[in-house]
């Protein structure tokens, strides 16, 4: 628990950061589960799971596997944190929030 488990690098084109790493460093990307977005398995070389996900704002966010995402979200805040995105179950895929630093990082935690 408590460990990186997961990323995202966002831009304006997924399929230009898939084809940038993959030139750069030989990563392996195939279509996600979602429109726009290109996934990197377990295998991809990348060293762990992640994803390239097509958005207006350009961000890394590290996705941090904890136990439990409320109480989670519930320090995030008390250590003067931000909840943006709460508890969310995206059904065969997925169950995340999202939340932002005191400095204003974006990052994830999935369960």
């Amino acid at each position: 628990m408590n460990t990186i488990s997961y990323f995202e690098i966002a831009g304006s084109s997924s399929e230009k950061l898939a084809e940038f790493y993959g030139e750069v460093f030989g990563w392996k990307a195939a279509p996600g589960p979602f429109p726009q977005y290109v996934a990197l398995g377990e295998d991809s070389g990348a060293g762990l799971p992640g994803g390239f996900r097509q958005e207006e704002r350009s961000e890394v966010v590290l996705y941090i596997k904890v136990a439990d995402l409320q109480a989670t979200l519930d320090e995030v805040v008390r250590a003067g944190g931000k909840v943006l995105i709460p508890p969310t179950l995206v059904p065969g895929v997925v169950h995340f929030a999202l939340f932002e630093d005191p400095c204003g990082n974006r990052t994830g935690i999935v369960v």
